[in-house]
């Protein structure tokens, strides 16, 4: 009786098991579907992509997921050109994929990782022939991109991304392009309103023998973000490159659509009028340990951010800069307003729309929801600027804030200024403070080439040198700035409406007296004398 007392006691617990496993892959298998749904929309509301069909197929212990996505040309296309030829073909195709997804307690069993989880996610990505072809030509037999995605049981997870390494070489045309490969992992919390990244690209190399070539290396990301009290995320990010080099043989036309790609690189609009065009002239740049740093924090409901930015050297051609250390806060900003205004501006669309009328959208917002920005005492400090430059250094130090300002003081031009207090000393050498000068001269008088008449920029530089150093001149004997070595320093203080320059008082237009008016017996007494 007792073998057989046990053996029921062992197929009793072993069926429990199984009913108790299969029930926590169904439930393991439902919060698997709501974290995988979180992440659709989140890569949904991209603007690089638009999706074009999804679909979620749940199974008892496992599932399917499976997206298809093709790129938003409207963005990608002013940065087609600097492509590769063997690239553009991609921008045609469509990027599909199916995520694989084993449901918990155990995922990884077959494998024999015993980790526990609610799901395991594998991605499988699906291409054409010809996609296959071009990235085969590049990555030979290995996946072109590998993820895998653990899925926890708190609905946070870790997300892991790795580009395989490449060699490639045309004997005939000469290309040649080195990618070191790219690993990325995301350590991310429920709801994704907390996550850890580090990104690592060790480097890469592309060579074309006609044209000049690109290198970078040592390219490392790390942040680590969690959202405030007033739904500001707050945390550190921080970016290093070891070094950049670009060389081009040829002049190369560029427009840039930077309202566009700081879009896609932050998700802020900042309209149609920062998109530079021109010319690059044959050169030869390089950049050495360049670091970027962001440092968010929250004291009640006021943000403090902190930006560094610095690098080792720059080069371009025989021009030497660096180092450079950049150092800017920006503190006591309302909380709860940026998050307001970051949602309202984040709902105005602006592809397709009129530079002039985004413009005004843009103002509109700020003026209907930024107000208490201003109206919270923000201050805005340069801690630290240093640059080394050919001609010798420039330093500042300063801050701008605004004190006290009502919201009826913006309806009042001369009240909205003396709300403002600055604080700044510049010492900067005279041959850069000639050379923007010149810069800016030859800028204002440049013609389109097909013009018959042609202004003599030698005469335009002449003119412009000339004027400047009567202005320095002049503003030297009024002890505005002082002048050593070739090295001009000033400094600035304004507060309460009163302006000081190198210690120096200014009247402001509110400040200048009017001259009396003439009595009416002054003309008589003009003319009486006159007779005399």
């Amino acid at each position: 009786m007792l073998p057989k007392r046990r053996l029921i006691i062992a197929g009793a617990t072993l069926g429990g098991l199984l009913v108790f496993n299969g029930a926590a892959a169904f439930w393991a298998g439902m919060k698997a579907e709501d974290t995988l749904e979180e992440q659709h929309k989140m890569l949904a509301s991209l603007p690089l992509f638009k999706v074009k069909s999804h679909s979620y197929d749940r199974g008892w212990f496992s599932s399917t997921e499976t997206t298809e996505l093709e790129f938003n040309r409207r963005l990608s296309g002013p940065y087609e050109n600097m492509l590769p030829d063997n690239f553009k073909p991609l921008l045609n195709s469509t990027i599909k994929f199916t995520h694989h997804i084993k449901h918990g307690p155990f995922p990884g069993l077959s494998s024999l990782d015993f980790r526990p989880a609610r799901a395991l996610v594998t991605t499988e990505f699906a291409m054409s022939d010809a996609t296959r072809k071009t990235l085969k030509t590049f990555f030979g037999d290995k996946d072109p991109i590998t993820v895998t995605n653990r899925l926890g049981f708190g609905g946070g997870g870790e997300l892991n991304v790795n580009i395989p390494s490449f060699d490639y070489e045309e004997a005939l045309s000469g290309v040649k392009m080195k990618w070191k490969g790219f690993d990325l992992k995301l350590d991310y919390a429920s709801g994704y309103k907390e996550y850890k990244t580090e990104a690592n690209s060790p480097g890469f190399l592309l060579e074309a023998s006609s044209k000049g070539s690109v290198a970078f290396d040592g390219v490392r990301y790390v942040s680590d973000i969690r959202p405030g009290t007033t739904g500001i995320k707050l945390g550190t990010s921080e970016l290093t490159v070891g070094n950049v080099q670009l060389n081009w043989k040829d002049s190369v036309p560029y427009s840039i659509k930077l309202n566009e790609l700081v879009y896609l690189m932050t998700r802020m609009r900042v309209g149609e009028f920062i998109n530079p065009s021109g010319e690059f002239k044959p050169s030869a740049v390089s950049l050495k340990n360049f670091r970027y740093q962001i440092v968010s924090s929250e004291q009640d409901e006021f943000i403090n951010t902190r930006g560094k930015l610095d690098f080792a050297e720059f080069n371009y051609n025989d021009q030497r800069y660096g180092p450079l250390r950049l150092d800017v806060s920006a503190n006591h900003l309302h909380g709860p307003t940026l998050l307001k205004l970051d949602q309202a501006i984040s709902q105005i669309p602006f592809e397709g729309v009129d530079p002039a009328v985004l413009r005004k959208q843009y103002i509109d917002t700020i003026k209907h929801t930024g107000i208490p920005l201003l109206t919270n005492n923000p201050k805005l400090v340069i801690n630290d600027f240093y640059l080394k430059m050919p001609s010798g250094e420039t330093t500042l130090q300063g801050s701008l804030g605004l004190n006290g300002l009502q919201e009826a003081d913006l309806n009042n031009s001369t009240a909205f200024l003396k709300r403002f207090e600055v604080e700044a000393k510049l010492s900067l050498p005279r041959k850069t403070l000639e050379n923007l000068v010149v810069a800016q001269a030859r800028t204002l008088f440049m013609v389109d080439q097909s013009a018959e008449v042609q202004p003599n920029m030698s005469e335009v530089e002449d003119l412009a040198r000339s004027l400047l150093d009567s202005q320095l001149a002049q503003w030297k004997d009024e002890k505005f700035i002082n002048e050593d070595k070739g090295q001009i320093s000033t400094q600035l203080n304004y507060k309460g409406g009163n302006l000081a320059i190198n210690s120096k008082k200014v009247n402001l237009p509110w400040e200048e007296q009017e001259d009396p008016a003439p009595t009416a017996s002054a003309p008589a007494a003009k003319a009486a004398s006159a007779a005399k």
